[in-house]
């Protein structure tokens, strides 16, 4: 066995000790992304029942909610590059989801904007998320839920606060 395990319980969680990380920042980082990754998977399942992947539901909902929106500004509010928006929208695009539209006043500018059945799948597949998501959570209580939101809220301050300097 490579690693030796300790077993303690911490707030009736068995907890296993390995001596890889010297840092216990690092093991929680490993634990959050391990979450991040199993969370994501589950979303994958359940979003594929409608035919959409998590990053074409989350172009749908973004503008269901705040309307058309320029290539840029959804890809800055999903935080990704729009060369790999492109492929999202040209996928929703072919499902006739979504259609492009050049900007009236900037020809250069290119709007995403929700065809009728785009606006229909979405506001179908929101409780289908919100139900998949509070799956994911339904081990916190509502306490919990709260203090787990103030504490990504902080570090994602943090993260973005240090990136601006």
């Amino acid at each position: 066995m490579l690693f030796s395990a300790c077993v303690h319980t911490l707030g009736g969680v068995r907890v296993y000790k390995r001596p890889f990380f010297t840092a216990y920042t690092t093991s929680l980082w490993v634990r959050f992304l391990r979450f991040s990754l199993q969370s994501h998977k589950k979303l994958e399942d359940d979003l594929e029942k409608v035919g959409l992947t998590p990053p074409q539901f989350y172009v749908l909902a973004t503008i269901g909610y705040a309307g058309d929106l320029p290539f840029g500004e959804i890809g800055v509010k999903m935080m990704v590059t729009v060369s790999n928006l492109t492929g999202i929208v040209d996928r929703l695009e072919d499902k006739k989801l979504v259609s492009r539209k050049r900007d009236e006043n900037d020809r250069r500018v290119v709007h995403v904007v929700l065809t009728d059945r785009g606006a229909k799948l979405c506001k179908s597949t929101i409780p289908l998320f919100e139900k998949s998501v509070g799956e994911v959570f339904a081990t916190l209580d509502a306490a919990e839920q709260k203090k787990l939101s103030a504490l990504l809220r902080k570090l994602n301050h943090e993260l973005s606060r240090s990136s601006e300097l």
